[in-house]
């Protein structure tokens, strides 16, 4: 079992491999092992800051720093004796929580622009923390000694050479690697995509798909709720029609249970995609999703924004009107939070959720039981009872549960929605929540 110094090790290194490869100097391990003695594994008050290395604020020195706080420090003088100072140091917080992948972005800003040149084309850990400690990185008499005894005790030169760190959501039951992608990604993972199908597919004819056509995704989810890979997470898909962001993001491709216009997703599709999502951002260090409405924020990432869209890059309504409706990627970010943070995933106060939206316009749970003299009998008052009834029944029967919902005038009197959903009743509903009221169409 892994103790909580592998967890912080597991976390950070990743991230540390791919900057590392982006800069193009530094040794791994050596880095990691600063990264563990500096934030006491990511405990101490700075990592709270999301400083992980103790980078003392310098101005012009790094670009990517949310902002600066104080803190005090121990240093130690020539003659072996600490002082304690208070001083600024730099913050990487850019949705007001630690953000990892930015603190170790900014580590080598610092480095690269500080006065560490000799550090920078060393190649092993012992030279490379050597180098830094000559030039003034650390005060501590101990400092290259202590970093090494880490590199040594956790194996920490397994990060060296270019091996992977990647792996891929142990929620996969089928897969299908596709013959083409991006190769080796350029940037940590730090982004979702989550695009549709466009179409009611399998996860198999899906994957089949991507055989026959320049175009692709990580993964997977059927209306079945069924999840496939396609792309491993070390390489970056062809999905987004943009391989910046594809390089950084996980692009997942979700089914429509419904086709155009409305481009719906099943409830098995909803939940498989938001615990992948859970597990994609726990895997790889991602420990908050953040989503805006504003497209410059999500393609800037912006203010700690780490989700985008198909539609953000290319002349395409993808993922469609449903899966980028009013609210959706927000309760989808919301909900992975809630999983992420190991809580339990509520009814939201506000309203009766199902899929995203808020069907209490069309589900009162009083009016609902003074309406039916059996669904009082049964359930009283209680307001939970009467809407599992509403969902598991309720709707197929086409009972009425609000007074500003009349299901059977909805259908009668809209021909467009007869002809797309016919019988399937419980789309009428959906479709008031999700459209029809907007569109200010009456259903009384």
């Amino acid at each position: 079992m892994m103790g909580k110094q592998e967890d912080f090790i597991n976390q950070i290194a990743p991230f540390v491999m791919q900057w590392q490869k982006a800069f193009g100097f530094g040794v791994c391990s050596a880095i990691i092992a600063q990264a563990c003695l500096e934030s006491a594994f990511g405990q101490s008050n700075k990592a709270g800051h999301g400083n992980y290395f103790g980078l003392k604020y310098k101005k012009n020195r790094v670009t990517c720093n949310s902002g600066v706080f104080e803190d005090r420090s121990a240093e130690q003088k020539p003659d072996g004796t600490y002082i304690t100072i208070v001083t600024n140091w730099f913050e990487f917080m850019p949705a007001g929580i630690p953000d990892m992948n930015t603190g170790v972005q900014g580590y080598f800003q610092f480095i690269q622009s500080g006065p560490y040149k000799s550090a920078l084309t060393q190649t092993t850990p012992q030279g490379y923390l050597q180098a830094l400690k000559d030039s003034g990185y650390a005060t501590s008499q101990k400092y290259v000694e202590n970093c090494m005894n880490l590199v040594n005790r956790y194996n920490l030169t397994q990060f060296d050479g270019g091996q992977s760190m990647y792996s891929n959501s142990p929620l996969v039951v089928y897969t299908d690697l596709s013959p083409g992608n991006y190769g080796p990604r350029t940037h940590a993972i730090d982004t979702i995509t989550i695009h549709h199908m466009a179409g009611n597919l399998s996860v198999e004819t899906c994957g089949a798909l991507f055989h026959r056509k320049k175009g692709n995704s990580n993964y997977g989810i059927g209306t079945d709720g069924r999840i496939a890979l396609y792309v491993e997470e070390k390489n970056g898909a062809w999905t987004s029609s943009n391989k910046a962001n594809d390089m950084r993001a996980i692009t997942i491709e979700v089914a429509n249970e419904i086709c155009a216009p409305y481009w719906t997703v099943s409830s098995a599709a909803m939940n498989s995609l938001v615990f992948l999502v859970a597990d994609i951002c726990q895997r790889n260090g991602i420990q908050k999703l953040v989503w805006s409405d504003n497209k410059n924020d999500r393609i800037n990432h912006k203010n700690g924004v780490n989700m985008t869209l198909h539609k953000d890059f290319a002349a395409t309504a993808c993922p469609g009107p449903f899966l980028s409706g009013p609210g959706m990627m927000a309760n989808i970010a919301a909900t992975v939070n809630m999983i992420i943070a190991g809580g339990v995933i509520p009814t939201p106060a506000t309203g009766y959720i199902i899929s995203g939206y808020d069907y209490s316009p069309v589900f009162d749970p009083v009016y609902y039981a003074d309406r039916y003299a059996d669904l009082k009998a049964a359930f009283g008052t209680d307001a939970n009872a009467l809407w599992n009834h509403f969902q598991t029944c309720g709707m197929n029967e086409f009972r009425q549960a609000s007074d500003e919902f009349n299901p059977e005038a909805y259908k009668a009197r809209y021909s467009d929605l007869q002809q797309a959903y016919g019988d399937d009743n419980p789309m009428y509903y959906f479709h008031y929540v999700a459209f029809g009221k907007a569109e200010g169409r009456s259903a009384v």
